[in-house]
C-alpha cells in the first residue's frame, strides 16, 4: 500500500491573509480620514478668528488703538510741512528744500512749479538772501479744497532782516501718499495776499 500525502491547498491561507491585510488597510484609512478631517476642523477653526496684533513703542510700552485722525488736521499738517520746505531755506540749502517740496506740487503743476523755483534758487544764491515763515493760522476749508494761512515771515538779504505779514492762499487737492508726502496733500495752485 502506497501512502499519499496530501496538500494542503494554499488558496485559502492566502485568501485569509489577504482578508486580514484588507481590514488593516480599512481601519488605517478611517484612522487617517478622521485625522484630516479634524485638522480642517482645526485650520478652520484659526482662520477664522481674529489676529491678536501687539504692537510696542520704542521703549517697549504696549502703544494703545486711536481713532482716525480728523481730515483737517491730515491736511494741516501737510501744509504746515510743505510751508517749512518751500518757505523756510537758507542759501547753502535752498536747492534740496525746494527740491523737497516738489513732492507736495500736484504733477500737473510741477512744471511751473520748476520754473519759479529756478528763479527763486538764483535769486537766493545770487544776493544771499534767507527765508523763513512762521504760520500762525491754517483755515481749512475741505469743500473748496482751499487753505488760507496767516502768519509772519522773516527774510534776511545779505545779513539785513525784515519782517513781514504772511497771508497765503493754497488750493490742494487729495493724491497718493507716499514716503515723501504721507500725508497725500498736493499743493495745485498758490497766491499770496497783500
Amino acid at each position: 500500500m502506497d501512502t499519499k500525502q496530501l496538500k494542503n491547498s494554499q488558496f485559502p491561507k492566502m485568501l485569509s491573509d489577504l482578508s486580514h491585510t484588507n481590514q488593516f488597510l480599512k481601519i488605517f484609512s478611517m484612522v487617517t480620514l478622521c485625522l484630516v478631517l479634524a485638522s480642517f476642523f482645526v485650520i478652520f477653526s484659526l482662520t477664522n478668528q481674529e489676529s491678536v496684533i501687539l504692537t510696542l513703542t520704542p521703549e517697549g510700552k504696549i502703544l494703545e488703538k486711536t481713532k482716525m485722525p480728523k481730515a483737517e488736521d491730515l491736511i494741516r499738517e501737510g501744509i504746515n510741512r510743505y510751508l517749512e520746505k518751500r518757505y523756510t531755506w537758507v542759501p547753502s540749502d535752498v536747492q534740496k528744500k525746494l527740491a523737497d517740496s516738489s513732492f507736495f506740487v500736484s504733477p500737473t503743476s510741477q512744471k511751473a512749479f520748476g520754473e519759479a523755483m529756478a528763479n527763486i534758487i538764483h535769486f537766493s544764491l545770487e544776493k544771499q538772501v534767507a527765508q523763513k515763515v512762521y504760520p500762525s493760522n491754517i483755515e481749512i476749508n475741505i469743500k473748496d479744497g482751499t487753505a488760507l494761512v496767516t502768519g509772519d515771515r522773516v527774510t534776511a538779504i545779505q545779513g539785513l532782516k525784515a519782517a513781514g505779514n504772511l497771508k497765503l492762499q493754497l488750493s490742494f487737492e487729495s493724491g497718493p501718499r507716499t514716503k515723501e508726502n504721507p500725508w497725500g496733500i498736493y499743493i495745485t495752485k498758490e497766491k499770496e495776499e497783500q
